[in-house]
């Protein structure tokens, strides 16, 4: 196998490694406490009671989910490379990685100030006023400020892919479209477990790529 070609299959395994890992702890993060959150608009009552009853839940899933944040920077910076051989475009590529930084930062966001929360009710600390604040602001970067991060990576991605057909199937790449542009709306409050999917499909895929560059190689 070609040194190019070695590079780039490892380039896409280091990829797929990457977002199989945070697929899989940003699951199993959030599962320790997302089925018993409260609906947006909750009473300051049920929100205290969210975040007393589950606060060491809340605190060991957020941990978890700061560690996929990094891990998804390394994805990131796979994809970014990829786009940039794919569409010979570094536009793209940039795009598509400071879409995911977005993503990233709001989604840590997230995380401390519900871990905040978490950690107040833990020591009898929260008030109702207080509960309330951090975890509507919680919601917030949670579900449409992430949203806007995930929107502008998988347009950048599907953009890419349109003009690459080798990346993606054109109605593929055409259904992205859509799917990203809905991110950018409230819509993306539903899109949440759709993301993750893609995430798992995706990361699947470039292991699956690289394997056959190693074997045709080979």
């Amino acid at each position: 196998m070609a040194e190019g070609q070695k590079a780039r299959a490892a380039t896409r395994r280091v990829t797929g490694v990457a977002g199989l890992a945070v697929a899989a702890l940003f699951i199993a993060g959030n599962a320790l406490w997302a089925t018993e959150q409260p609906q947006a608009g909750a009473s300051a009552r049920q929100i205290v009671a969210f975040y007393t009853n589950t606060s060491g839940r809340i605190i060991a899933g957020a941990s978890v989910s700061l560690v996929a944040g990094a891990l998804f920077v390394l994805f990131a910076a796979g994809l970014r490379s990829i786009l940039d051989e794919v569409a010979d475009d570094g536009v793209l590529g940039t795009t598509a990685f400071g879409g995911a930084l977005l993503l990233v930062a709001t989604g840590l966001g997230a995380e401390t100030i519900n871990m905040a929360g978490a950690l107040r009710a833990e020591h009898g600390q929260l008030s109702g006023e207080l509960g309330r604040a951090l975890f509507e602001i919680s919601y917030v970067l949670g579900y449409n400020a992430a949203g806007v991060g995930v929107g502008i990576l998988i347009l950048a991605v599907a953009v890419a892919a349109l003009r690459a057909r080798s990346l993606l199937p054109r109605w593929l790449a055409l259904v992205l479209i859509l799917v990203g542009l809905a991110f950018l709306t409230p819509l993306s409050r539903f899109l949440l477990a759709p993301s993750l999917l893609l995430l798992l499909v995706a990361s699947a895929q470039l292991l699956r790529s690289s394997a056959q560059a190693r074997t045709t190689g080979d």
